[in-house]
């Protein structure tokens, strides 16, 4: 009987190969007869969604096909068929039953419920006649509910159902009226499915070559009969042009700890950056240290633009554009649990940009978010579905993955218009977070010197519509530190100016516009039993550099220094992570002034070095070095970690094999940190951290395992 069975399904997938390839080319539809349609109802015309034959579960006998032993004959789905049509049939259920059937069903990669086949489903379930949810009986599921009460037949009856599917319009037919619809292209469509259980696939609902039919195995026993397939012709394609404001930079998010967090947005006038995009003038160093001292925002701007030339028309430009954004946020297992925020309005004053901190949130939660964009007449434009996850609470031992990356700028990215090749690398230790240690771009580097507040905006927005950079932050929670090169100018410090921008101009862009904002930029986090990481500010409160060494000189002021001392013996964590923006032990090159492993702030370096050296389990991680070290301060014994710059490009100061005595590693090349806090056994036991040197690939070049062995 199987050999039977294997010799018609293979007919049939004949049959519908070739009825699918004789159309494709010229969007026309076939001519299908009675017996044709009869084959709906025989075993053959049907397969598992791993291409065997079907199983006993399912019963093929008077032309009914029947889930006779439900949750035991899986999903079926047929051979690919013409994706637009006119499909009619009739179905009876037994009480307590979930079924349905999907149309223009493909698979949508591994990370949509690990690459299985999905589609839109006509849903086929014991609800109540009158419900109107987007689960109930002849809804598009969970994406649009019944537009209308229904005339539904109970449990042992007959009802009949009929889905029109042409091109882009679909519709949902109930014993004889419509009851749903639906258009599958457009923002209105974009936001629908990301905020379903589909969220995060590409042209979902929308017809393809190679599409199937799938009948649902989710319980209960439903019978079908009378199938009558009818194929349409594709119709023209006309689908009018977006025009936003769009979303080119998602989302990004700060501050996280196990109950609050803040979500960034931008609205932009174009859906990516401008790939083609006319090149700024070739200005030298010494040039830009003249105009550096200059203020006319507009002659600074100028003259690095080709005459004639806009901002908006230069290469990697990412304009902003007025509208309306709105968040909406949920548990990933508990979509249904989703709050919205309210609508803010952007505009040129704030560089487009919106935020919202989200408080009253779960500890140790992964949690979806759906940024919706409109026109200021509150026109769906746009929308991107990102993510986060909360901190664990401090009692839990949890196991973690984090890593730490600096020293970012667009001109030496090293994957061409993708980004940074760090970040498709991190994506694959699916860290819990990661730390961005400061210099994230570069104000003061050509192509274009940021010398005005609007070259300034240019670069954040150029840098984050950077697919492989944009995409990573838009779902890592993340902790965002600045230092000189994001405030206004290398080594620099309150009251000073850079072209026609102060530094206090500077510290409120990064901290209040680009950003996810916090009044004081400094924060300690508890990432459950083991480990807490400590977020410093090393701009905003510091002493001049040129100011005499002693007690009142600072980089940390005295508010936060007080702080990071009272917290660090607060704490009972195994492993505590000092992040800094700039080298606490160093070593650093001879004639840098600006840290604290320099001699013009001694006297602070040692304080810090002394108290961190004093409490059980403190490591630094530092940013803003060009090169990967491992280091032990002589005097205290204090380890720190610098993690390179996020491109070889980006690699200098420091010579290959010049080790120091305090060099426990040195690499004079770009990558990351990655981190693994892990608990042995039934981690009640002992907890373990390994640090590792990585390259801008992934390639681990270093390990180093805490406690360290005596």
């Amino acid at each position: 009987m199987m050999t039977v069975f294997r010799i018609l399904f293979c007919l049939v997938a004949a049959f519908t190969v070739d009825l699918q390839q004789s159309h494709a080319q010229d969007g026309t539809s076939p001519q299908i007869t009675p017996e044709q349609n009869a084959n709906w109802a025989r075993r053959g015309f049907w397969q598992t969604t791993r291409g065997t034959p079907v199983s006993d579960g399912w019963q093929f006998q008077n032309g009914e096909i029947t889930l006779a032993k439900p949750r035991q004959g899986g999903s079926i789905v047929t051979q690919p068929m013409p994706p637009n049509f006119e499909l009619s049939w009739q179905w009876r259920i037994e009480a307590g039953v979930n079924s349905g059937i999907k149309y223009r069903v493909r698979k949508f990669g591994k990370e949509l419920f690990n690459n299985s086949m999905l589609g839109i489903e006509y849903q086929i379930i014991d609800s109540e006649p009158h419900s109107t949810s987007k689960g109930s009986t002849a809804s598009i599921y969970d994406l649009v509910e019944p537009q209308r009460q229904k005339t539904l037949h109970p449990p042992g009856q007959w009802n009949s159902s009929k889905i029109i599917a042409l091109g882009d319009q679909i519709e949902h037919y109930l014993n004889g009226e419509r009851v749903a619809s639906a258009t599958t292209v457009g923002p209105e469509w974009d936001t629908i499915v990301a905020l379903s259980k589909f969220g995060g696939s590409v042209d979902f609902g929308r017809p393809q070559v190679g599409d199937r039919f799938m009948l649902t195995d989710h319980g209960g026993k439903v019978t079908y009969k009378d199938f009558q397939f009818i194929p349409l012709d594709a119709p023209p394609t006309d689908t009018p042009p977006r025009t936003g404001p769009f979303l080119a930079n998602a989302t990004r998010n700060g501050w996280a700890d196990q109950h609050s967090i803040v979500i960034w947005t931008r609205t932009t006038r174009n859906s990516e950056m401008l790939t083609e995009g006319k090149q700024f003038v070739d200005i030298d160093q010494k040039l830009a240290g003249q105009l550096a001292k200059q203020t006319d925002a507009d002659k600074l701007l100028s003259v690095q633009l080709p005459e004639g030339t806009t901002l908006d028309e230069m290469f990697g430009a990412c304009p902003g554009a007025a509208g309306r954004a709105r968040l909406t946020y949920f548990p990933i297992k508990q979509r249904h649990a989703a709050k919205q925020t309210r609508w803010i309005t952007t505009s040129a004053e704030s560089d487009f940009t919106a935020q919202w901190k989200i408080e009253g949130l779960k500890p140790n939660t992964e949690y979806g978010t759906v940024v919706e964009a409109q026109t200021l007449e509150g026109q769906a434009s746009a929308v991107v579905r990102g993510a986060f996850r909360t901190a664990p609470p401090e009692e839990n031992p949890q196991n973690l993955q984090f890593c730490i990356t600096t020293c970012h700028d667009f001109i030496r990215r090293d994957d061409g218009l993708q980004g940074h090749q760090i970040y498709p690398a991190m994506n694959k230790f699916k860290p819990d977070f990661i730390v961005h240690e400061g210099d994230i771009e570069y104000y003061d580097k050509p192509a274009p010197w940021a010398l005005t507040k609007s070259l300034m905006r240019f670069k954040w927005g150029r840098i984050f519509s950077l697919p492989s950079n944009r995409d990573f932050y838009n779902r890592t929670t993340s902790y965002f530190i600045k230092d000189d090169h994001d405030t206004l100018a290398n080594d620099s410090w309150p009251g000073q100016s850079y072209g026609a921008v102060t530094f206090e101009e500077g510290v409120k862009l990064f901290n209040e516009e680009q950003f996810p904002t916090k009044n004081e930029r400094y924060k300690t986090i508890r990432w459950g039993r083991d480990l807490q990481i400590w977020i410093l500010e090393g701009r905003d409160y510091r002493s001049r550099n040129d100011m005499p060494d002693g007690p009142e000189k600072s980089i940390l002021g005295k508010k936060q220094k007080a702080w990071l001392f009272k917290t660090l013996e607060e704490s009972d964590a195994k492993f505590k992570l000092i992040c800094s923006p700039t080298p606490i032990v160093g070593p650093d090159r001879a004639n840098k002034k600006d840290n604290h492993a320099n001699d013009i702030f001694a006297y602070e370096g040692d304080q810090l070095r002394t108290k961190l050296s004093a409490t059980p389990g403190a490591i630094v991680f530092c940013g803003d070095r060009h090169w990967q070290y491992a280091s032990v301060d002589e005097q205290t014994n204090l380890w720190e970690f610098g993690c390179g710059p996020g491109s070889d490009k980006h690699q200098f100061g420091w010579k290959p094999g010049d080790e120091r005595p305090v060099h426990r590693f040195l690499r004079v090349d770009g990558g990351f940190l990655s981190g693994e806090l892990k608990y042995s056994g039934d981690k009640d036991e002992t907890s373990t951290l390994t640090i590792c040197h990585r390259s801008v690939t992934g390639q681990k070049v270093s390990e180093f395992q805490f406690p360290i062995e005596p």
